[in-house]
């Protein structure tokens, strides 16, 4: 009885997830958001390469984390009321929680410029309650930043 409740719910929310997610696709907002990405191709270039396979992890991981447990949880703790326009006080913070991280592999002035960014993802979170989306915006992102296409 508890097991069949608890495997409903964990397919209810991979289905809600990937609903979601794919219904991203049709909003303009979310290839709005892909577009801000083309920045990464104008700053220097870290000097350190990584696989895009592990590009994309590190953002899937990333977008879980701060998105799906952090933000949500403080957007519950919060109850959902706290707002600086569209964007929730548990964003603002989940995302000087990312940026801060950031230090941890980065100098100081590149783990700042990651709280913009942050913002963005935490939105997309916001609109869709999907990591779907945010992992594909963020794993751009880091690929025009890492790789600049040139």
């Amino acid at each position: 009885m508890i097991y069949d409740y608890i495997v409903n719910r964990i397919l209810k929310g991979i289905w809600y997830q990937l609903k979601w997610g794919v219904l991203s696709f049709t909003d303009p907002i979310f290839y709005l958001f892909l577009s801000f990405g083309f920045v990464g191709l104008y700053v220097p270039s870290p000097d350190i390469t990584l696989s895009l396979w592990w590009l994309f992890i590190k953002a899937a991981s990333e977008e879980f984390f701060f998105r799906f447990l952090l933000q949500e949880g403080l957007d519950r703790f919060f109850q959902y009321k706290w707002r600086i326009g569209p964007l929730s006080l548990a964003n603002f913070l989940a995302s000087l929680i990312f940026a801060c991280m950031h230090l941890i592999h980065q100098p100081v002035s590149w783990a700042m410029l990651t709280f913009v960014p942050s913002l963005a993802f935490g939105y997309i979170w916001q609109r869709y309650r999907s990591v779907i989306p945010g992992t594909l915006i963020h794993f751009a992102y880091n690929a025009f930043l890492f790789y600049q296409f040139m």
